[in-house]
């Protein structure tokens, strides 16, 4: 079955190298502790998460727009809080538009996975959704069989996988089939007490470490006043 053809988002350019090297900018003005921009020599390994092999490929963060709550809210269409309800689909990557339309075919890179997920919105900080309704966010990777039928997990470096069950802050970009995607400096998970924890490999960024420092409620009332201003 074709499958629609779908725009890589805005804040998104990826360029395939050898099938399945990726390199991701999301919206930002530079790496604020004077070091090359997204950084990491030794993206490109396999290891375990969720219990399979997982293969995390080299890429490439813009990440400036962290630094400060400011630019994080701005680089965003959307703040607010939701509950990954489900794992819904996984739908293979496009390079580019194409089909009867264009000519042209759409190639795929490799076998790099996009997840799907369904997320609850319980509250909105900043931005336009509804609380109580459902919006579809998706994120880059996910699990592929192999022809002997064993899986395996692929992943951007630095970019874990939504946990489904869980919640977090979102700060989200709308893509124009309406659904979401938020890089992985724009997602703060809602631990039992209320705080919030970014990533181990973002929690430095300024925006983010400010915001760790906060009750979630504290935290929105935080951004809400910031983006008014």
């Amino acid at each position: 079955m074709d499958r629609p053809n779908r725009p890589i988002p805005t804040w998104l350019l990826i360029l395939a190298v050898a099938g399945l090297s990726l390199l991701v900018f999301a919206c930002g003005d530079g790496a604020a502790d004077g070091t090359p921009q997204g950084e990491a020599p030794d993206d490109h390994h396999a290891t375990q998460v969720g219990g399979l092999p997982t293969i995390a490929l080299p890429s490439f963060w813009d990440w400036g727009s962290a630094d400060r709550l400011e630019t994080l809210i701005g680089s965003a269409d959307v703040v607010f809080r939701g509950n990954v309800v489900a794992l819904k689909n996984q739908r293979p990557v496009l390079s580019q538009p194409g089909g009867a339309e264009s000519g042209a075919a759409a190639p795929r890179w490799g076998d790099i996975p996009v997840s799907q997920f369904e997320v609850r919105v319980e509250s909105v900080v900043a931005g336009i959704l509804t609380p109580g309704t459902a919006v579809s966010l998706e994120q880059l990777g996910g699990v592929e069989t192999r022809a002997d039928g064993t899986q395996v997990r692929i992943m951007l470096s630095r970019d874990e996988p939504v946990e489904v069950g869980d919640t977090y802050l979102f700060f989200g970009s709308f893509q124009e089939d309406g659904s979401m995607v938020a890089p992985p400096f724009g997602r703060m998970k809602v631990q039992a007490d209320g705080s919030l924890a970014a990533e181990d490999a973002w929690a430095h960024l300024g925006a983010l470490a400010q915001l760790s420092r906060l009750h979630v409620g504290d935290a929105e009332r935080e951004i809400s006043a910031a983006s008014r201003e």
